[in-house]
């Protein structure tokens, strides 16, 4: 009969054992909680830039329609819509961060 311990080995870093083979090693576990935490604060900075920059983007806005009320017609709506397109990449990012935290989830959830 073969015991286990010939296939664990002790780590250099730590002192926890590590088995080589089996798949739930704690080694494992630990590099997927650093990926989820890493992926969760990637999704909260893109959602912040995002937000940040939206709002940036509703302000230009609102000044090319202060410009459109004062008599500069051509110049405020070229600043509408250019500040309602530019705020499309920000939305954009923060949903595809959005999105791999849900396959993320789902990866979590699946046995």
């Amino acid at each position: 009969m073969i015991s286990n311990n010939i296939g664990k080995q002790r780590s250099n870093n730590t002192d926890i054992e590590v088995s080589k083979t089996d798949p739930t090693s704690s080694c494992e576990v630990t590099t997927k909680l650093y990926v989820r935490k890493e992926r969760l604060r990637q999704a909260q900075w893109s959602f912040n830039v995002a937000l940040m920059m939206s709002a940036m983007c509703g302000i230009f806005s609102l000044f090319g329609v202060g410009l459109s009320v004062s008599g500069n017609l051509p110049d405020g709506s070229i600043t509408v819509v250019q500040g309602l397109l530019s705020s499309v990449p920000w939305l954009r990012l923060a949903k595809d961060a959005n999105d791999r935290l849900d396959r993320l989830i789902a990866e979590e959830e699946q046995p």
